[in-house]
């Protein structure tokens, strides 16, 4: 995909900072049949590891500061400042290769993330068990999960976990149907097995396939310390979390194999204001 076919709002903060938060799905290795033919829309919620690494060493290289979640939420809270050229990392759904692949990589460039699982898929495969479920990036799929001890090897490696419902479904549309009530049932569902499995309650939400409106933020407000966005259109459009985001409304970019090295880039560029 060409640069200039990436376009969208940039916000600008008061004092010119923009926080570039990149979320993945899947990072495969090299040799996955997962990668073969990943063109056009095949290639969406997916990366070979080696692009990966070229991009994690690119923010090494540049002198971006990987920070948590709750330090961006502090920021844009008031609460405390971010270093210079902040940036953070997110991995939705809680997949296994999220454990395997990306947990070493980022250990050796000492970088952390935030990952958001989906409880049901965690307690499937912590019972030896598969799990189906359906995004907007692959479809309805039944893909391996890490387990809850899985989860756990990223705390003690200093990553957050964050809430994404019980079994994936766009909250937006549930409440259409169900009211507060069906969108109670999954955030509750989801942070018992929080509680029970892992001895806490998430701070981060964030919502599956981008899917939520005025009376979900309002349901989730009191849940958790701020609500990710997420946006899947093609073209790609991307918007940043600035001073001026709400945390209610915590922006990102989505990143998979329809993302060229030069967009990559281009982000940062921008976020810089360059």
């Amino acid at each position: 995909m060409l640069a200039a076919e990436m376009v969208g709002p940039m916000t600008r903060s008061e004092n010119g900072c923009r926080v570039p938060i990149l979320v993945y799905h899947h990072v495969y290795l090299d040799q996955a049949a997962e990668l073969q033919g990943a063109v056009g829309a095949k290639a969406a919620g997916i990366l070979a590891e080696r692009e990966f690494i070229r991009q994690m060493q690119f923010l090494a290289r540049e002198g971006w500061n990987v920070v948590s979640t709750s330090a961006v939420v502090e920021w844009i809270t008031g609460c405390s400042p971010l270093p210079e050229k902040a940036a953070a990392l997110h991995f939705d759904n809680g997949w296994l290769d999220t454990r395997t692949v990306v947990l070493p990589l980022l250990r050796d460039l000492k970088m952390t993330a935030t990952c958001f699982p989906i409880t049901s898929g965690l307690e499937a495969a912590s019972g030896g068990q598969s799990s189906v479920v359906t995004t907007l990036t692959e479809g309805r799929v039944s893909k391996p999960f890490m387990t809850w001890h899985q989860a756990e090897d990223l705390l003690e490696d200093g990553w957050e976990i964050g809430a994404h419902t019980a079994t994936h479904p766009k909250l937006g549309e549930v409440h259409n149907a169900q009211g507060d009530a069906g969108v109670l049932e999954e955030v509750e569902a989801s942070d018992r097995m929080f509680q029970q499995r892992l001895g806490f309650l998430p701070d981060h939400f964030a919502y599956p396939s981008g899917s939520r409106n005025e009376c979900t933020d309002a349901l989730l407000a009191g849940r958790y310390r701020s609500l990710r966005l997420w946006h899947f259109e093609e073209p790609i459009q991307w918007s940043f979390t600035d001073r001026n985001t709400s945390r209610l409304a915590v922006d990102c970019q989505n990143i998979d194999a329809r993302v060229s090295f030069e967009d990559f880039q281009r982000i940062f560029r921008e976020a810089q204001n360059e």
